[in-house]
This record gives C-alpha cells, structure tokens and sequence, in this order.
C-alpha cells in the first residue's frame, strides 16, 4: 500500500514538473508578445504624432497661399 501511495506521488510530482516548465516557456512567450505589442504601439503614436503634425503644417500652408 505504501509503495503504491509513494508511486503515485512520484507521478503526481512528474506531472507538476512538467506543469511548471510548460508554465515558464508560456511566460516567457508572453513576456516577448509584450514588447512586440509595445513596440508596434509606440511606433504607432509615433506615426499618427507625425502625421498630426504634417496635417497643422499642410493647413498653414494652405492658408499662407493667396
């Protein structure tokens, strides 16, 4: 009966194991997807600062010509 409660502990143990690592790789998979999304997202703000900025710049011209 022992041996066969301490077997079961070992599986258990094996599979928390596992459990743990496929933990970590998904962790660190999410941590990368983070920076990629963060940085398409500032590069974003960037764009549409700079566009923002062209657009004022585009109308004053506009309005400077007769």
């Amino acid at each position: 009966m022992n041996e066969e409660i301490l077997l079961a502990l070992g599986r258990l143990e094996g599979k928390v194991d596992a459990m743990m690592s496929s933990l970590r790789i998904q962790e660190q998979e999410l941590k990368t997807l983070e920076k990629r999304i963060r940085e398409l997202e500032q590069s974003r703000a960037w764009m549409l600062g700079a566009a923002g900025v062209i657009a004022a710049i585009s109308g004053f011209i506009v309005k400077l010509i007769p």
